[in-house]
């Protein structure tokens, strides 16, 4: 009998230890993002009570698709860790969420021009893409969209000059010496490029591949000036990825 107490005890009290985490056996444990690259711009405590999820910075002892959401922020695709760069197709098609944003070691200028990544993504590497450029009005292109809701978007100059990849939706778009609609006014139809201004480039994409979502950004988000609307940005963001995923939360381990 005192045995069969004991028993009960242990199986009452059993936690199991996940990397580092540790978790009662009837405890649910929480949904994974993993954030590689420079995410100095990553309201990290925002996210997290937004979404419910653990912001990690490395695979640990996961698998890939433990995660619910993968966010790239300016990492080339050689300093990816080898399960993201063999795995990161399959995670999205079996319905991962994946953020990519710019920068000089971002999509093309990255080395992922070529890759299998490259397929899945809104916006199309090319060879060196990252390129200086004039301050310009960014036009908003679906302005009900979830993660521009309670955001206006600044002027910006620091992106990589991508093109939409096949199927991808806009949502901004750069247009220099043009005619903008921020969210909340404007004229999203508008945008007459004058003295002959620099073509419309894209600044903001999504896409869908297998059961996945994936939301290119072209700017370096690190370098974005006095945006004040940014945290709200990324939030916005995040949690509209994090809610659309169908992966994780990850499986108790003994």
């Amino acid at each position: 009998m005192r045995d069969r107490w004991f028993a009960i005890g242990c199986a009452l009290t059993f936690s199991v230890l996940v990397a580092g985490v540790e978790v009662s056996a009837e405890q649910a444990l929480p949904k994974l993002i993993l954030s590689l690259g420079n995410d100095s711009y990553l309201p990290q405590r925002a996210v997290e009570e937004a979404t419910g999820a653990q912001v990690r910075r490395d695979l640990g002892s996961f698998d890939l698709t433990d995660f619910s959401l993968v966010i790239l922020s300016n990492i080339s695709y050689g300093n990816l860790p080898s399960g993201v760069q063999k795995g990161l197709v399959d995670f999205v098609q079996q319905g991962g969420s994946l953020l990519v944003t710019g920068g000089s070691r971002a999509y093309g200028s990255g080395g992922y021009a070529g890759t299998d990544i490259s397929a899945i993504l809104p916006l199309k590497p090319t060879r060196d893409d990252w390129l200086p450029h004039p301050f310009g009005p960014t036009l908003i292109l679906q302005p009900s969209h979830p993660i521009i809701q309670g955001v206006t978007v600044l002027t910006m100059a620091f992106f990589n000059e991508l093109d939409l990849n096949s199927g991808a939706i806009e949502i901004a778009q750069y247009r220099k010496a043009a005619k903008a609609a921020f969210a909340g006014g404007g004229d999203p139809g508008g945008g007459e490029i004058a003295g002959g201004g620099r073509r419309p480039m894209a600044l903001i994409a999504e896409s869908r591949s297998g059961k996945g979502i994936t939301i290119a950004i072209a700017l370096d988000l690190t370098q974005t000036g006095n945006w004040k609307d940014q945290n709200r940005f990324v939030v916005n963001t995040v949690k509209y990825l994090m809610d659309r995923s169908t992966l994780g939360p990850p499986k108790p381990r003994k």
